[in-house]
């Protein structure tokens, strides 16, 4: 019997961290080869992914924007709908910690999936402590 596959979650901060080539991106490299792999699971949250848009198109331009969304359409990635259940969920993290409100959607994601949440946000590694769920650090 084979146990169950790691699960990460990925955050806005994780993938532009990745695009950018900034510290941690070869932890992200690894992880996507995993993957791929799949030796790990990968997860997104739908808010989290239009958040890169808005920053890659806020200082791109709409072309690249949609170009990244292309690419993280292909990578391997199961990615996360925000329904009622979801956005609920995400609230009640965004009115118990300070951290914006995307942050909250990536918690929530890590807290429904008992993952671990990749990123580098200090919002979130605050929040962390409080949420109880395991982080990896990118840097």
């Amino acid at each position: 019997m084979t146990s169950p596959q790691k699960k990460y979650v990925l955050d806005s901060y994780a993938v532009l961290c990745y695009l950018q080539d900034e510290p941690g991106a070869d932890i992200m490299a690894s992880l996507l080869e995993k993957a791929q792999q799949k030796e790990i699971e990968l997860y997104m949250t739908w808010v989290n992914c239009g958040e890169v848009y808005y920053r890659v198109r806020r200082e791109y331009g709409r072309g690249e924007a949609g170009k990244i969304v292309e690419l993280l359409e292909q990578w391997p990635l199961k990615m996360i709908s925000a329904d009622k259940n979801f956005c609920l969920a995400a609230a009640a993290i965004k009115a118990e910690n300070v951290l914006a409100y995307a942050d909250a959607f990536a918690i929530a994601a890590v807290l429904m999936t008992k993952g671990t949440l990749v990123t580098g946000d200090p919002e979130i590694q605050k929040a962390s402590e409080k949420e109880g769920f395991e982080l990896l650090w990118l840097e």
